[in-house]
């Protein structure tokens, strides 16, 4: 009866040991199973995360590049603008210390002598004169421009005038104007071409410079 009980007894004990390693290899088969697939899941995250941050980086060099340029031609626009400021100020300037009386007459009497070659017998002549220019243009040059341009020449005040002159031949409906405003506008038409030439370049030489040292930088590294 003993021997039956002892054998019952190792047959139980066998039996359980055997049961718990069987449980304790599944348990440990399922922990590397999940370790893999956590392992496997956080590759495939970090993956997703550097391409994510790849595909930003574009379009984040994109959008940079892009208002590099934006702003690069931004401030070469308001450079020409800055440029041409100055020239046309400096012009107005230059124009109206050289439109003296002496200077308008001597225009004047170019012109005449110009129409008298090719006999252009103009009887009315109205010459628009500032203000201020008006009495020293008289007394300085009247007499010799009345012989020249016949009895109608008359010399008229225009309020609206800050320095130089206009001219009507009225017989024949011609206009000259030799206003500050107009010769300044004249001469800044003549300045830019060179001016966006100088712009150009020096757009030119800025993408140059830009190049040559992304050029330098990737030979450094």
């Amino acid at each position: 009866m003993e021997e039956q009980l002892q054998g019952l007894l190792d047959r139980i004990r066998r039996d359980g040991v055997e049961k718990a390693e069987a449980d304790a290899e599944q348990i440990l088969t399922d922990a590397r199973a999940e370790a893999a697939r956590i392992v496997e899941e956080a590759r495939r995250e970090a993956a997703e995360l550097v391409a994510r941050a790849e595909r930003d980086a574009e379009v984040f060099m994109e959008r940079a590049t892009t208002t590099l340029e934006q702003s690069g031609r931004d401030f070469l626009l308001q450079l020409r603008s800055a440029i041409e400021d100055v020239l046309r100020e400096s012009a107005r300037e230059s124009i109206g210390e050289a439109l003296t009386p002496d200077t308008m007459g001597g225009m004047l009497e170019r012109m005449a002598a110009a129409y008298a070659k090719k006999d252009f017998n103009e009887s009315r002549v109205e010459v628009l004169l500032s203000e201020e220019d008006r009495e020293a243009f008289v007394e300085t040059v009247f007499d010799r421009y009345r012989d020249l341009l016949g009895e109608g020449l008359d010399v008229r005040v225009d309020e609206r005038l800050q320095k130089g002159f206009k001219v009507r031949f009225l017989d024949y409906r011609l206009y000259h104007d030799f206003t500050l405003e107009a010769i300044a506008e004249a001469l800044s038409g003549l300045l830019k071409p060179p001016l966006d030439s100088i712009v150009a370049r020096a757009a030119e030489d800025d993408a140059a410079v830009d190049g040559g040292s992304g050029a330098g930088s990737g030979d450094g590294s």
